[in-house]
């Protein structure tokens, strides 16, 4: 893909009491977590014009292992959606908000250019299916079926292998960060969308691009 500035939502947390508040700014475009009183977590998250969960608030979600949500039926974030964060999560959740705080508006502008990244083509966990492994033996490459490209694990689940001794590079990845395997890329990489948080995350850890505040 070649370089697009794309709009993605901002991150701000507020008190269980500014409900109301983070409702609005979600409605603006924008992310909420909602601190609850016993501490709890909650991501407020927005819809598209059907009522269905943006593909930015979905990936969120994901980005941090999760799928559970829920539509909120009443009060001031009626017809949002909410996402109770894991224990494990809410340290990144809080990251998020501490990097985004610098940002005044509900979305933030961002230029991204793929052939200039590859930041998601490291050290990624891209989880394939039979669909994939088939993909590759029609496309003519049935070596990307064997060990040296897939890792399967004890309970079936089949991902990729990167390469530790080449920065976590995807053994696809061209020095011109162009993929050898395009036509017949593995499905998860077809669908990750850009600008998303698990393509800041990538960005963040892989080079130190941070978008926002840091510490």
């Amino acid at each position: 893909m070649s370089a697009v500035t794309l709009s993605r939502p901002v991150w701000r947390r507020f008190e269980e009491r500014f409900l109301a508040r983070a409702a609005a700014w979600v409605r603006s475009g924008g992310h909420a977590l909602v601190v609850r009183e016993s501490g709890k977590l909650d991501m407020l998250l927005g819809v598209d014009e059907r009522g269905r969960i943006t593909e930015a608030a979905l990936w969120s979600i994901l980005a941090l292992e999760q799928e559970r949500r829920k539509k909120v039926k009443d009060g001031p974030a009626a017809g949002l959606v909410m996402a109770r964060v894991d224990e494990h999560a809410e340290s990144a959740t809080l990251d998020w908000c501490e990097r985004d705080s610098i940002h005044p508006r509900a979305t933030r502008k961002l230029k991204f250019d793929c052939l200039e990244c590859g930041a998601c083509c490291h050290e990624a966990n891209v989880i394939l299916d039979e669909s994939d492994l088939e993909r590759f033996r029609r496309a003519g490459r049935p070596e990307m079926t064997t060990r040296s490209y897939i890792k399967r694990a004890r309970d079936g689940k089949i991902t990729l292998r990167f390469l530790k001794n080449h920065d976590g590079r995807c053994q696809n990845l061209g020095p011109d960060n162009k993929c050898f395997v395009y036509d017949c890329r593995p499905h998860n990489c077809r669908v990750f969308p850009v600008a998303s948080e698990a393509c800041l995350a990538a960005r963040e850890s892989t080079f130190g691009w941070r978008d926002g505040a840091t510490d």
